[in-house]
């Protein structure tokens, strides 16, 4: 099996790190999702596009989300939705 060095959006969306950095940045995480999925879309215009991981309110990754989103507060935007990296 080869492994990935990439993240996928969904993972990108809940880690912890990404989620400091968004904060600090003043990152809307929900826009910032939409961001990466209109990339991603551009790029493979014959996939189906895949739920959004933080609008699929009943499912665990949704919940988990939430309690680690609790810890570092609401990400309000700034009317960008980019990232520095």
């Amino acid at each position: 099996m080869q492994k990935r060095k990439d993240l996928t959006i969904d993972e990108a969306i809940r880690d912890p790190m990404i989620r400091l950095v968004m904060m600090a940045d003043r990152v809307d995480p929900r826009s910032f999702e939409a961001m990466l999925r209109s990339k991603a879309a551009m790029q493979a215009p014959d996939r189906k596009a895949l739920p959004r991981f933080l609008e699929d309110s009943s499912s665990v990754r949704s919940r988990q989300l939430s309690r680690i989103a609790n810890a570092f507060g609401e990400a309000k935007a700034f009317n960008e939705a980019c990232v520095s990296w």
